[in-house]
């Protein structure tokens, strides 16, 4: 009998840190669910961390072939599983023990959901992580529109609980952005073309504040090109499937992303969002009066 939820953890080099992570996911209030420890390679010393988790047969270790990009260990796990819902979480973040419960049953009350995610204590590692001050400060409930997901990315990536039937019409995490950044900013870009997409304000989760790889060595400029990057794979969609935003009922969503990567690919520049809305508003104008 499939699980409810396929918990899907990359791993790279986090010996120190993966343990504890596995612990938040074992002592969740809820435990109808299959944990896929997917390693970036395969070294002894991250299979000796996992090993006491592996006599729980909740938890499977999936090492592979070194990809130095955790969209690629991702996607192996999520093909592996089978569950109704995908749970993302990193290998450094932490889940508190009613994640998914909270989760799952938002999700039964809103079938049109396809993906969620929820608040966070940001904790540096040291101290209480509940004195930690949240992620996301507004106090509300909210759903996330395409429009507001474009001008910022409003979910966190260990806080996600997927819809697999969106996933499967999505498509999976994209494995050939380049620069390999901002590959769960796309998939989430996809996925709010096929229905609704909302954060839990109350925090279920810590998210750890480490150094996060690739974003602090680009300058600006290469961080506007990287944005262009993310928002045309999400136009094109990834291996042979096609984006939700090529499907006709979607064209205005493909417009407005269109209209995101042009503004990423002129790069940094003065007034640089004021002018870019203020040249569409013009050319809206004059097409109006054109027809």
């Amino acid at each position: 009998m499939k699980p409810t939820i396929d918990v899907i953890i990359p791993t790279y080099n986090r010996i120190d840190l993966l343990p504890e992570t596995l612990t938040s996911v074992q002592d969740q209030s809820f435990s109808d669910w299959q944990c896929w420890i997917a390693e970036d390679g395969a070294t002894q010393e991250t299979a000796d961390a996992v090993k006491p988790f592996l006599k729980d047969r909740r938890f499977t270790y999936l090492p592979g072939a070194h990809a130095g990009f955790p969209a690629v260990p991702r996607n192996r796990a999520i093909r592996k599983g089978t569950a109704e819902f995908v749970a993302i979480l990193d290998d450094d973040d932490l889940w508190l023990p009613e994640k998914l419960e909270r989760q799952l049953d938002f999700m039964k009350t809103h079938p049109d959901c396809v993906l969620l995610g929820c608040n966070a204590f940001r904790w540096p590692g040291t101290g209480e992580w509940d004195e930690c001050p949240l992620y996301f400060k507004k106090g509300m409930r909210e759903r996330v529109t395409y429009k507001a997901l474009m001008q910022q990315n409003c979910m966190i990536n260990s806080s996600a609980l997927i819809r697999r039937t969106a996933l499967e019409q999505a498509g999976l995490y994209n494995e050939g952005l380049n620069p390999p950044i901002g590959e769960d900013y796309e998939l989430w870009l996809r996925l709010v073309a096929l229905g609704e997409v909302w954060v839990i304000a109350e925090p279920h989760m810590v998210f750890r504040e480490t150094a996060r790889t690739y974003y602090s060595t680009l300058d600006r400029s290469q961080n506007y090109q990287a944005a262009a990057h993310v928002f045309e794979a999400v136009l094109k969609g990834t291996g042979d499937m096609p984006s939700p935003l090529t499907y006709p009922e979607n064209a205005h969503l493909a417009d407005a992303c269109r209209s995101e990567r042009d503004f990423y690919l002129k790069g940094p520049r003065f007034l640089g969002r004021f002018r870019h809305e203020l040249s569409k508003k013009i050319k809206k104008l004059f097409a109006r009066k054109a027809s």
